[in-house]
């Protein structure tokens, strides 16, 4: 008798079963689930998009059916995402360090408590990606094996549901959130089964049920209904625990679940660092086209006694607010998994509120979380004061101002204040350098969990649980820390309370930062301090020297960034003592960026078609295990075809067709690549497949020792289904420089479905040096000595490599209109600025070989 395939119909194969029009195998994808699908991205050009806000974000989750949810997750479209960061590159977005920044919160905030995130579907990367944002940001590792985090389905096993790319970059958003307020907490992750209200209602009892005093829902349904509560409210309604909702992306209007009058309803605010101001951060209403916070009246849902405002007979919306855009978020799962991303939406909002309210302590029992920053009149909160989310009649509901209004609610955190329940006071006072008499700016007031950080004029604000503070301390960098103190604080008080910190003696660092690929010439590049408040050094653009001032007796990270585009960043560690320190730094041409100006990339590849369908290519070998019933071929057996985007013959493994058995463990593995002389590599290869996780996995890895050992490079694909005339690209950069390189393509299944594999490629990238120098230097106006930005100036023999003047904000070392030009050929060269509104002027100049000359430019207007 034929072999039955899962679905108990003969063996066919694929191909048959579709001529036939007969029913799908069990093991087959299923249809896309609803809300899978985002629409497409639109580019925001309205004229109320808040200024300084650097993303134009669209909806990773699409319109949900009937009776389902949306998330409400956005991901910014105007970027190009980083799967990889150079060694001192920093994440686009906000860090974990700007949001604790610009809430007053702890940096190491959340421990015992156990934070519950509910979304729909699976997102099987969930736990690796985290891994790598807690790492990139310094945060503690959260884990399975360390007990941190826990994945569980809807009635808390681990028969997790099918993944979804939309919801996926929905729960990376999420759990990176909650790290980034509180990194000491733990996380539950809640998956649903799909997306409908039933489900994810189910998911929040079983967070409760599991533990969790703090359940974040960064999902919902547009809409108040009459129904809501009947059906669903009892899941949201759970004395005791902070169940936190976002309030929605599409301006003003309501949505479910937020409109429950049981649980903290989260708007959405656009957070920009400005130095200017004492808080050092300016919040306004988060706005990007038609996209906004949800808020307004819910028609359906009673008022609690808690709110007070006057314009809507029902429930209010929101009640709180955090930053909606702009949040670094890593995520490597489906079609948006491409690494790091900016991200925003009330589903950034919601785990943050959730993350604060963990951070102030477990919520008193039998009370609603949702009312405390009601009772706390103000005190621990950032009125947010300007934008809007749309029109409506009672403004307030659609427009920020001063106290309560629906796009922000009552405000943003600041401190902890607002979200514990019980009686408070409030610590004020100032923090100077006691031989100056100067104010200390960013200094750390802190007395464990409530933390404030001074202004630029020395100022704090601190809330306190009322009763006895024990072991208050003031810390600042560069400053030997104060003695703990203790003083006693009653509910409403306000105490003033003054500190003086001394100044630790300081030693220079100094150094030269140069080109590490070649030139060795001196790089204009910028010298930050990891954890120092102190704005960084840069080096002189023509002799590559910085000099930086740091305390004693202490060890420090210097981050080196080159200003030209091409070279990849570094980390320095110096151990400051008394003496003057020494501290160069090379950096290294990036060979897969290959911007950096005076190197030519040169490439090397190999390649391999399968054009012989009788046998493996010369040096390729067919290994399969003991138990494997039939491994790699070459002729097509089943004749699917090739649709791998390539042409003629290719390799293929077959789980899925008689007369094939149902188990392979089979590996077609390549020749050695020597890679000895290559400064970067990189791997493509075409590929058609339809597979089924939980019954084939398909993998790509690497091996140094001829398959002594291996070590993966391309763990497969992501979800079920199928692909074709997919090309794969994998980078190999961690073997560049290795004589013996060997690539397997892995397949292991049982009973499962096919993989095809055409036109392997592995390149090998070097930089090498073009003879030449720079010449650097800045363009003026003759008349009034104001810097020109903009202004081109070009090498005359060579017009095409011209480059632009650009402007130094954060260097008050060097001014605007500053230009670097690399020209080929040392010796005489004349050089040419122009600018608009301003007379040509030439200068000749001397280039020399892997040096750097100085030329400036005064341009003389034409009036």
């Amino acid at each position: 008798m034929a072999p039955r395939l899962r679905s108990g119909v003969t063996a066919l194969g694929l191909a048959a079963l579709a001529l036939l029009c007969i029913e799908a195998p069990a093991h087959a994808m299923p249809a896309t689930p609803s809300g899978a699908a985002a629409p497409p991205a639109r580019l925001d050009t309205s004229p109320d998009t808040e200024a300084g806000a650097a993303t134009d974000l669209t909806p990773v989750c699409g319109t949900p059916a009937k009776g389902h949810a949306s998330c409400f997750a956005m991901r910014s479209t105007s970027e190009s995402p980083l799967l990889r960061l150079a060694a001192a590159q920093t994440p686009p977005g906000l860090g974990p360090q700007d949001l604790q920044s610009a809430y007053s919160l702890p940096a190491d905030g959340g421990a015992g408590q156990t934070i519950a995130i509910v979304d729909a579907y699976d997102n099987p990367d969930a736990e690796a990606d985290l891994a790598v944002y807690r790492a990139q940001y310094g945060l503690p590792p959260c884990t399975t094996a360390n007990g941190c985090f826990t994945k569980v389905d809807q009635r808390g096993g681990t028969d997790y549901p099918l993944s979804n790319d939309g919801w996926a970059g929905e729960i990376a958003l999420d759990l990176d959130m909650v790290s980034a307020v509180a990194p000491q907490a733990h996380i539950l992750l809640v998956e649903t089964d799909n997306d409908g209200l039933d489900r994810l209602a189910a998911g929040v009892d079983k967070a409760v049920e599991l533990g969790a005093k703090y359940v974040s829902n960064s999902y919902g349904r547009s809409g108040d209904y009459a129904s809501d509560v009947p059906t669903y409210g009892a899941s949201y309604d759970h004395p005791g625990v902070a169940v936190v909702a976002a309030s929605g992306d599409n301006g003003y209007g309501v949505a479910f679940p937020a409109t429950l009058p049981t649980v903290t309803a989260v708007g959405g605010t656009n957070l920009v660092a400005d130095p200017d101001t004492a808080r050092g951060w300016d919040e306004t209403v988060w706005k990007r086209g038609s996209y906004g916070p949800g808020s307004g009246c819910a028609s359906y849902q009673s008022k609690p006694s808690f709110q007070q405002d006057t314009g809507c007979q029902g429930r209010s919306v929101a009640d709180v607010s955090a930053v909606a855009d702009n949040v670094a978020v890593y995520s490597t799962f489906g079609s948006h998994g491409t690494g790091w991303q900016t991200y925003g939406g009330t589903s950034a909002a919601t785990p943050v509120i959730a993350g604060v309210y963990a951070l102030a302590g477990s919520p008193r029992p039998g009370t609603y979380p949702n009312a405390y920053p009601y009772t706390a009149g103000g005190t621990g909160l950032n009125d947010i004061t300007s934008g809007s989310n749309g029109t409506c009649a009672a403004a307030y509901l659609c427009t920020a101002g001063t106290g309560y209004d629906g796009p922000t609610g009552l405000g943003t955190p600041a401190g902890l204040a607002a979200f514990r329940s019980g009686p408070s006071g409030t610590l004020t006072g100032k923090v100077t350098d006691t031989r100056t008499g100067k104010p200390v700016a960013y200094a750390t007031v802190a007395s464990g969990l409530d933390v404030a950080t001074t202004s630029a004029d020395g100022t704090y604000t601190l809330n306190l649980p009322a009763g006895e503070v024990d072991g208050l301390t003031v810390t600042a960098f560069g400053y030997a820390s104060a003695a703990p103190v203790s003083l006693e604080i009653a509910d409403g008080q306000t105490l003033t309370r003054d500190f003086g910190l001394k100044a630790l003696p300081r030693t220079h660092v100094r150094g030269t930062v140069r080109d590490g690929s070649g030139h060795g010439w001196p790089l204009y590049a910028r010298i930050a301090v990891e954890g120092s408040p102190e704005a960084p050094v840069w080096t002189d653009p023509v002799t590559g020297r910085y000099d930086i001032s740091l305390p004693e007796q202490a060890g420090y990270t210097l981050d080196v960034t080159a200003a030209l585009p091409g070279y990849e960043a570094v980390t320095r560690e110096v151990t400051v003592g008394r003496k003057a320190v020494t501290a160069d730094s090379a950096l290294a041409a990036d060979p897969d960026a290959a911007t950096a100006v005076g190197y030519a990339l040169h490439t090397t590849e190999r390649s391999e078609g399968f054009d012989t369908p009788t046998a493996a290519p010369q040096g390729w070998t067919v290994a399969s295990a003991a138990d494997s019933d039939d491994g790699w071929q070459f002729d097509d057996p089943t004749q699917r075809g090739n649709a791998t985007g390539g042409s003629g013959s290719f390799a293929t493994v077959e789980s899925d067709n008689a007369p094939f058995g149902p188990h392979q463990d089979t590996s077609l593995v390549s020749p050695a690549y020597d890679l000895s002389t290559a400064q970067s590599a990189s791997l493509t290869f075409k590929t058609h497949y339809i597979t089924n996780l939980s019954q084939q996995h398909m993998t790509v890895d690497a091996s140094t020792d001829d398959g002594a050992t291996w070590q993966n490079v391309w763990a497969g694909p992501k979800a079920n289904g199928e692909a074709d005339h997919l090309t794969v690209s994998v980078p190999l950069r961690q073997y560049a420089g290795q004589s013996s390189v060997r690539l397997r393509f892995h397949f292991v299944a049982n009973w499962a479905y096919f993989w095809e594999v055409d036109d392997v490629s592995v390149q090998s990238r070097t930089l090498e040096p073009v003879p030449g120098g720079l010449t650097v230097g800045t363009v003026q106006d003759a008349r009034t000595g104001t810097a020109i930005i903009g202004a081109k100036v070009a090498d005359t023999s060579a017009p095409d490599t011209a480059v632009l003047t650009v402007a130094t904000p954060e260097d008050p070392a060097v001014g605007d209109g500053l230009y670097t030009l690399f020209s080929r050929s040392p010796g005489v060269h004349t050089l040419q600025a122009t600018a608009d509104g301003h007379r040509p002027l030439t200068r000749r100049t001397v280039v020399h070989r892997d040096r750097v000359t100085h030329r400036d430019f005064a341009l003389k207007p034409t009036t």
